[in-house]
């Protein structure tokens, strides 16, 4: 009989199907580019979560083949979601952190090119700071809208809400099962590419450029840049 290494803090990267990938950058990319850039974005985030020191074991879960095949290459557990949705996809990541024993999960969306190791270590940290033996750590999106990181501890605390709305949404969720959330905040972790807009701001970082083949595809920065802007 194989049995599972026990893992302390388990983290799950979401990524979409690369086809509908980052649809309202359409105007400023095409489908190609936006694969690119969803895969690009994620790799950071991992390369984040890895460097962090803080979790035991990454996962990233998709509806899509292609983008599991890639996380593997990432050293990332792929796990393979049979429907579409955010919180479908969330959910079963919470079935294999339970089934590898962790006391908690963090979920980092893989839009967040600018978050470093600090930030997550930061954002796993808090929740083990909280004296009691339930917490629910949130990272809010720069509108204080979305939810871009999200810890539970234990990782069936509390369900998942995502979608629009989603930061105010978690909040009551956790004081509805009697635990007050706390909010974590730090550039990287609010900042997601989800418009032309948010691609200028990478730009004018030094961590994305785009190329000069007529305004479509990504020349993606992979090494150093990043000295105007937090990084």
């Amino acid at each position: 009989m194989i049995t599972k290494k026990a893992v302390k803090t388990f983290a799950v990267v979401p990524i979409n199907r690369l086809a509908a990938a980052k649809s309202r950058l359409a105007p400023a990319l095409s489908g190609a580019s936006r694969r690119e850039l969803a895969l690009w974005m994620a790799g950071r985030v991992l390369g984040a979560v890895a460097r962090s020191g803080a979790v035991d074991a990454i996962a990233v879960v998709s509806p899509d083949d292609e983008a599991l095949a890639w996380a593997r290459g990432y050293g990332a557990i792929p796990i393979a979601q049979e429907h579409d949705g955010l919180n479908a996809g969330l959910a079963l990541a919470r079935e294999h952190a339970l089934a590898r024993g962790a006391d908690a999960l963090l979920v980092l969306l893989g839009d967040l090119p600018r978050l470093t190791p600090g930030e997550v270590a930061r954002l796993v940290s808090a929740g083990k700071q909280a004296e009691a033996a339930h917490s629910v750590v949130l990272a809010p999106d720069r509108e204080g809208q979305g939810t871009n990181g999200l810890l539970l501890r234990p990782p069936d605390l509390l369900p998942f809400a995502y979608g629009p709305g989603s930061f105010a949404r978690h909040r009551a969720i956790a004081r509805a099962f009697g635990v007050e959330p706390l909010i974590v905040t730090s550039p990287g972790l609010a900042f997601d590419v989800d418009t032309p807009a948010d691609l200028h701001e990478l730009e004018r970082c030094g961590v994305w450029t785009p190329d000069g083949g007529g305004g479509e595809g990504a020349a993606l920065a992979h090494a150093g840049g990043g000295g105007a802007c937090h990084e």
